[in-house]
């Protein structure tokens, strides 16, 4: 499945960020729970277990046997994981000396309180930021093709703009619209139209430079971003796809397999209009291609 190229996890799909989002919300829970007992320990001068004062105490603690024992490898393989990890530890050793001051019945430092305090603050902000990832994958992520959503585009599309007037380059959209894909619903059912979706974003989506965008505009349309890309370049790239969905060989069931081919309208981003006037004159385009007779490109030209 396509993913968000934006994304610092390595690959992702729904389910998994979903399971992600689940997991980082309850080691934040747990690790409130900790941060609430252990300073309550704190301001009553409690002695504090033994397990508390051991070098290796994080592993032991809900979130530290979380952590060690986690094993999904696209959580394990962002960058920010590895850094929360080293956090936790950081902050067990600042926890552990002043459990000891408690012990030994010594006095806390305020130093040590607030470089203890201020470790806190930062393993939960990483944490935190995990999370909000997560959640924005699911957020801005549709869940059948697993590019970026219509909410996504927005902000994306602007963020082109003022990279255009700023260095002057011409960004460009795609239009894209499979051809007949009612009739794939109809004839074959929706579960069918559903593997054609995702098969051929995922396609679209793998065959792009690192840094143009896919979107799914609706229903059977998406949206194409080719930042630093002129309009005749755009269009090889589309003619290319195009051609290249029209071979592929979508299996549904054990034994079918369906071709479909798809449509694509070609305009430039204008830097300075509203984002919806650059998607009308791709949306144009693509309707003179269907009308030329589908699977095929064009780009916008304005009448003569």
């Amino acid at each position: 499945m396509a993913r968000k190229k934006d994304s610092t996890f390595p690959a992702l799909n729904t389910t998994e960020a979903e399971q992600i989002v689940k997991e980082l919300g309850r080691a934040l829970d747990s690790h409130s729970d900790w941060n609430s007992k252990f300073r309550a320990m704190l301001v009553c001068r409690t002695k504090p277990k033994a397990a508390v004062l051991k070098p290796e105490s994080h592993t032991k603690t809900v979130f530290g046997k979380w952590y060690v024992g986690q094993t999904n490898q696209n959580l394990c393989n962002h960058p920010e994981f590895a850094a929360v990890g080293k956090n936790h530890g950081k902050m067990h050793a600042l926890a552990r000396g002043l459990a000891q001051n408690v012990k030994d019945g010594t006095d806390i430092k305020p130093a040590d309180y607030q470089a203890f305090v201020k470790s806190v603050n930062t393993f939960r902000s990483g944490l935190r930021k995990l999370l909000s990832e997560a959640w924005d994958f699911l957020r801005y992520t549709d869940p059948l093709t697993g590019v970026m959503t219509r909410t996504a585009m927005q902000k994306n599309l602007e963020d082109e703009q003022e990279r255009a007037r700023r260095n002057g380059q011409t960004c460009c959209i795609g239009m894209m619209d499979l051809d007949h894909f009612k009739s794939v619903n109809d004839t074959h059912g929706h579960q069918a139209g559903d593997k054609v979706l995702e098969e051929i974003a995922g396609y679209v989506h793998g065959h792009l430079r690192r840094y143009d965008q896919v979107f799914r505009y609706g229903g059977e349309e998406f949206l194409i971003v080719f930042p630093n890309t002129t309009a005749e370049n755009a269009k090889k790239v589309l003619d290319r796809l195009r051609k290249n969905i029209k071979r592929q060989a979508i299996k549904i069931g054990k034994t079918k397999t369906l071709h479909v081919t798809a449509s694509f309208g070609v305009s430039e981003l204008e830097p300075t209009a509203p984002t919806s006037d650059s998607i009308e004159l791709a949306d144009q385009a693509l309707y003179t291609a269907k009308e030329a007779g589908r699977n095929r490109v064009r780009i916008w030209k304005p009448a003569k």
